[in-house]
């Protein structure tokens, strides 16, 4: 009897050693029987060679290089500000080889039109925040952000703001509470719109503008070549590095945050399984030196907010979007 029930044990953790061999084998990762096979096609709203474009082959580079998918194709279909991307990943419900990129710019579209786009997906995970610089050229009067404010409370359009994208914009939402914590009409503030941070940055160097408005990447360059001066950023605390000598709003007296957020999004109907596989690969992606390094290089600063906290941060978002567009009378 003993040599029966022993040799039936043999045979049992024979048996669990082929299965673990064969899971092993077929790259299924401890603790977790899910991972994507064959292709994962990650969907940007931008076209390539933009800010998004560039967060997402930074996200693809460490998936691939870390072997947590075998591979991965970014799809980049603009336009509509990123809605027709993220339609065609809502599309893809219960598709768990489809994820996305949404910048700050989508909420702020879907905010303004009323769209429930943003409940059509599932935000996996906010990753880290562009937090926006406010500058003016080297020799202009204006020396800090205290001096904006004091010129707007003794007249709204005494100061000419440019800033990237459009009107109703973040950028424009900003510069709109800046405003409001001056004690200014938001409609009689004077605003410009460019195409480009770069062309913003352009104009503020040569005068052309007072006070532009855009990520910290684009006037960069002409701030270290002397030609313009940082105001203040738009964060909630001083940042480190290159950045930690620029006060920020807040500290200036404006209680004014902006950032361009961008959040990982994924379709709805994905199993807790798939979730929580998504979730360990973007912890991995931002524990990653080569990506530290894009947001060193970028001044994106690292903020996740993970799912489920995600879906209450994208609601609050889209709130106050609303709310200030509502304010400028641009809801559609």
């Amino acid at each position: 009897m003993q040599t029966r029930r022993t040799t039936a044990r043999l045979v049992t953790a024979a048996a669990a050693a082929i299965v673990a061999s064969v899971g092993a084998a077929a790259g299924t990762p401890p603790g977790n029987a899910w991972k994507p096979e064959g292709n994962v096609e990650f969907v940007v709203g931008a076209g390539a060679g933009g800010e998004n474009d560039r967060v997402a082959r930074a996200i693809q580079h460490v998936l691939t290089k870390e072997h947590l998918v075998e591979t991965m194709t970014v799809l980049n279909r603009p336009g509509a500000a990123q809605t027709i991307a993220i339609n065609y990943l809502a599309s893809k419900k219960g598709d768990a080889n489809e994820i996305g990129l949404a910048s700050g710019s989508f909420i702020n579209a879907i905010a303004r039109s009323g769209s429930g786009l943003h409940k059509n997906v599932t935000p996996l995970m906010k990753l880290f925040d562009a937090y926006q610089c406010y500058f003016t050229r080297v020799d202009s009067p204006i020396k800090s952000m205290a001096d904006v404010r004091d010129r707007l409370k003794a007249d709204p359009a005494s100061v000419t703001f440019a800033f990237p994208v459009g009107l109703g914009s973040p950028l424009h939402v900003s510069v709109v509470n800046v405003g409001k914590a001056a004690g200014a009409t938001p409609s009689k503030l004077v605003t410009v719109v460019f195409n480009s941070g770069s062309d913003v940055a352009a104009q503020a160097a040569g005068g052309h503008i007072d006070v532009g408005l855009t990520s910290i990447g684009s006037p960069m360059p002409l701030i270290q070549a002397g030609k313009l001066r940082v105001l203040g950023l738009a964060a909630p605390e001083r940042m480190g590095g290159e950045l930690a000598s620029y006060p920020t709003l807040r500290e200036q007296g404006l209680d004014v945050v902006t950032a361009n957020s961008y959040t990982v999004l994924v379709p709805n109907g994905l199993t807790p399984e798939q979730l929580a596989f998504w979730t360990r690969a973007l912890d991995k992606v931002i524990a990653d030196p080569d990506f530290k390094l894009d947001l060193e290089r970028n001044f994106w600063a690292l903020r996740p907010i993970r799912y489920p906290e995600s879906v209450k941060w994208m609601q609050d978002d889209y709130d106050e979007n609303r709310a200030i567009l509502q304010e400028l009378g641009m809801l559609q």
